[in-house]
């Protein structure tokens, strides 16, 4: 059986990857246009691997797949453009000629091994490839979630206790710093900030799923859905209240309506490249935008080569080597 495809949830997966790319792009480059909630886009992406992966892995980790075999499938699903982000963050970044060689291995080692030793070193938690902070996250939700998921329990109460915690604890940080941006990056106390934020879109999206939630959504136009994500990373810069607006009510509304939506004709390619594109842009592209800045080149150029590049690494490099891992994991035919 062919597995079912959320094609409107992998194109607005898409737009928040080229929303973080665009974010960081005018960001570097000192510009003045640029979607300034772009970096609430990682929210988006929490909420939505918790329902995709609990879709694709529910009833298969309850009847028994074990810990081994699911961080296989996702080792083999986010590693290998993983690696490609850590080679190109490895050769383009600059740590000054204060650091030694000791401290730049230190800085790379932590990409590659996906542990936040930045910290060590009174840095941001990866400074080499600032995104890979999400990935760290991404993989301990996953890991976490295998372990609820071996028996899924229907208790609606502890669900809700749990939301209702992690989003006061995320609202409370938000209000002491003033937004999001930098909740999970920087510092030691914010980077353990970022395990509410982690916790509480990765728990809407099983929690959604687990309770068939979104088959109560309305059905509306795909492009609809799209568009109003698209507005909502766009909304120029308005205090942290907008951010927690975003994360516990805008996310999860448009998560379940875009899991519903009415797919147009002619719009599936489009999601379909999107949401193809999406993790390769999010995982190569600051290396790529610092490069491009360091030789004077111009801001647009830096986001159509992350764009270019993260083509041509899913194309030639990502998918075939997925593939190739794949079958080798497969148990042969008997």
């Amino acid at each position: 059986m062919t597995p079912h495809r959320f094609l409107v949830l992998d194109g607005m997966r898409g737009i928040a990857a080229f929303a973080v790319l665009w974010v960081h792009a005018g960001y570097g480059f000192g510009t003045a246009f640029y979607p300034r909630h772009g970096y609430l886009a990682v929210d988006f992406f929490f909420a939505l691997s918790g329902f995709v992966v609990a879709h694709a892995y529910e009833a298969r980790i309850a009847s028994g797949l074990g810990f081994g075999a699911f961080a296989r499938v996702r080792l083999i699903r986010l590693y290998p453009m993983l690696f490609a982000g850590a080679v190109l963050g490895a050769l383009a970044y600059d740590p000054g000629w204060r650091a030694g060689g000791g401290t730049l291995a230190l800085l790379n080692v932590s990409v590659f091994l996906v542990l936040p030793l930045g910290l060590l070193l009174d840095m941001s938690a990866f400074p080499v490839n600032t995104p890979i902070w999400s990935l760290f996250f991404e993989l301990a939700a996953n890991a976490t979630y295998w372990a609820t998921a071996r028996r899924p329990r229907r208790d609606v109460a502890k669900a809700l206790i749990f939301l209702v915690a992690t989003g006061v604890v995320l609202a409370v940080i938000a209000a002491m710093v003033g937004g999001l941006r930098a909740v999970g990056v920087a510092s030691p106390w914010a980077f353990l900030a970022g395990i509410p934020r982690t916790g509480f879109s990765y728990a809407v999206g099983v929690l959604m799923f687990r309770y068939r939630l979104h088959e109560r959504a309305p059905q509306v136009p795909d492009f609809i859905v799209a568009l109003a994500l698209a507005v909502l990373l766009a909304v120029p810069a308005c205090g942290w209240w907008y951010d927690m607006v975003c994360v516990l009510l805008a996310f999860p509304l448009l998560l379940a309506l875009g899991a519903q939506a009415w797919e147009m004709p002619g719009l599936n390619a489009v999601w379909g490249w999107c949401g193809a594109l999406s993790y390769p842009v999010y995982v190569i592209h600051e290396p790529l935008l610092r490069a491009v800045y360091r030789l004077h080149g111009p801001y647009l150029l830096s986001m159509v080569l992350a764009i270019a590049a993260a083509w041509a690494l899913l194309r030639w490099y990502d998918e075939p080597l997925r593939r190739s891992l794949a079958r080798r994991r497969a148990p042969a035919p008997g």
